[in-house]
């Protein structure tokens, strides 16, 4: 039980905000003797939504007037909110435990799977598929140039040859030149 307590404006502004004199009335009551008596009371349901934002000021300030002491109700809650608290920290760590697991297989299985489904073209294949498309392109120079780097685009194995093909298309020079290695 206690003799004051402070009303601060930010309360008073929500429940003057209330259209029904009896929601406005109801919050009154309700915070009053809550931060008097430490008192739950009934309260029209406008009023309850007003309360439970104001709830934990009322909360700490009692709190900071008992010297930190708190009410056994306030621990019931903190203890509450504290084990609520423990177990998502648990399940989140739990969860990402599972992710990084799911992630590391994903990748392995990606790796494992770019390793076994690429095989290099021959020079036969890349000469029907460029002549397929028409492009120009010496299938020999092709062949050689990813071979000698290990069949790699930058540091990353190729995966689609025939996806290289189209990029050297792309690049192919507009008057008609053809293919130098200087334009790699």
């Amino acid at each position: 039980m206690r003799e004051q307590f402070t009303f601060y404006r930010s309360f008073w502004d929500s429940i003057k905000r209330l259209k029904k004199k009896d929601d406005r009335l109801s919050a009154l009551e309700a915070i009053i003797a809550y931060a008097l008596d430490e008192e739950d009371r009934d309260m029209t349901d406008v009023a309850e939504g007003i309360f439970i934002l104001v709830r934990p000021t009322l909360d700490a300030a009692a709190k900071k007037s008992k010297g930190g002491k708190t009410t056994e109700r306030q621990a019931e809650d903190t203890a509450k909110m504290n084990a609520t608290q423990a177990k998502d920290t648990a399940n989140k760590k739990e969860n990402k435990k599972e992710n990084k697991k799911e992630n590391k297989k994903e990748k392995e299985n990606e790796c494992y799977s770019a390793r076994t489904r690429f095989t290099s073209p021959s020079v036969e294949e890349v000469a029907a598929y460029c002549a397929e498309r028409g492009n120009g392109i010496d299938a020999q120079q092709f062949v050689d140039f990813y071979a000698s780097k290990g069949w790699k685009v930058g540091s990353t194995p190729m995966k689609d040859w025939k996806a290289a093909v189209r990029t050297w298309e792309k690049r192919e020079r507009p008057h008609g030149k053809g293919w130098s290695f200087d334009d790699f």
